[in-house]
């Protein structure tokens, strides 16, 4: 029985040893991951200080270019998700200058007759976006 009892002692100093070790290599790694991003985030850091007027003066025109593919694909899903009759960019909205003539409700689909400077709301629903149906 002392014989099992040793033996079941030895196991256990054994797995408390693996655990040990288990936790130090993790910790270990745990540095070592942090050591290398600390590294790529203060060359990322000297890279933007070195190069700051090429960010500033590529960034402007970027950010707009992707300023009009964000609203062009925005467009393109209502347009395909709301299964509009017409694209929302040949539309109007209230207040908008617009030329004289017949507007359609978005909404309601109400003709109003329009003469011309700031697009009035529709005559039946008040809807704000109409489309131009011509003269």
């Amino acid at each position: 029985m002392k014989k099992d009892t040793d033996q079941d002692l030895d196991l256990v100093e054994e797995a408390k040893k693996t655990l040990e070790g288990a936790k130090n290599w993790f910790l270990e790694d745990v540095e070592l991951m942090k050591a290398y991003w600390h590294d790529q985030m203060g060359y990322t850091e000297a890279w933007v200080d070195a190069n700051w007027h090429l960010v500033k003066d590529e960034g402007e025109g970027l950010a707009v270019d992707l300023d009009k593919k964000e609203d062009i694909a925005l467009l393109w899903l209502i347009n395909h998700a709301n299964n509009n009759p017409v694209p929302l960019e040949k539309c109007s909205v209230v207040g908008q200058g617009v030329r004289a003539g017949r507007y359609i409700c978005m909404d309601c689909g109400h003709e109003n007759s329009h003469q011309g400077g700031p697009l009035n709301p529709c005559e039946v629903c008040h809807y704000g976006l109409l489309y131009f149906q011509g003269e």
